[in-house]
């Protein structure tokens, strides 16, 4: 026990403020120009305190970076699971609102996820290549299901899909920093078209 909570209990507690902090300063700041000690300062916390979780602000990053990404990902998975007897357009519908909600909504996370990890340095871009293969994957078996089903020509997804990924994100990091926001349904109708445009060419 320490300070009336089990020492495990306060130990998750200050990784958890660190994450919403180094959350905060990477998408405020940009991850280049961030500091520790910035970091520090958001979450009320020190230093040590700091270097006692983490090995410094790549591996900071890794972890927000990864539970971004894990987050959408399942969020997108579990819609494609639920529409998967459903049209092709209407399970694009549900999937592109499922990935904005889980990450666009919140500018911090787009920003981080989306445009401060791309040239972060080796290990991150190696993660996000790595990361971007298993969305690669993910997307490519539902347009394959779609084929089966004859809504959509059947082919070799895994170029069209990259070049998807490429403009959804580009589009819902500039919709999640615009002030105002259009309107969701707007930009899941874009995103929509684009979609089905490239999968079913």
């Amino acid at each position: 026990m320490y300070a009336g909570l089990p020492v495990a209990d306060r130990q998750r507690e200050r990784r958890a403020r660190f994450l919403e902090s180094g959350l905060t300063v990477f998408a405020r700041d940009g991850y280049t120009t961030s500091s520790v000690g910035a970091i520090c300062k958001d979450a009320g916390l020190s230093s040590r305190q700091f270097y006692e979780e983490f090995n410094g602000r790549e591996s900071l990053l890794l972890e927000i970076y990864e539970r971004i990404d894990r987050e959408s990902r399942e969020a997108v998975a579990a819609a494609l699971e639920a529409k998967s007897d459903a049209s092709a357009v209407d399970t694009i519908d549900t999937a592109v609102r499922a990935y904005i909600e889980a990450i666009g909504t919140d500018p911090r996370k787009a920003r981080v996820a989306l445009v401060e990890v791309v040239g972060a340095g080796p290990k991150i871009e190696k993660f996000r290549l790595e990361l971007r293969r298993v969305w690669g994957k993910l997307l490519a078996g539902a347009a394959k299901n779609a084929a089966m089903h004859g809504e959509i020509p059947p082919g070799d997804y895994e170029m069209r899909v990259l070049a998807v990924i490429g403009a959804v994100n580009y589009v819902v990091d500039s919709w999640s920093g615009a002030s105002p926001r259009a309107p969701l349904d707007d930009v899941i109708r874009v995103l929509s078209r684009v979609i089905v445009g490239a999968v079913g060419a």
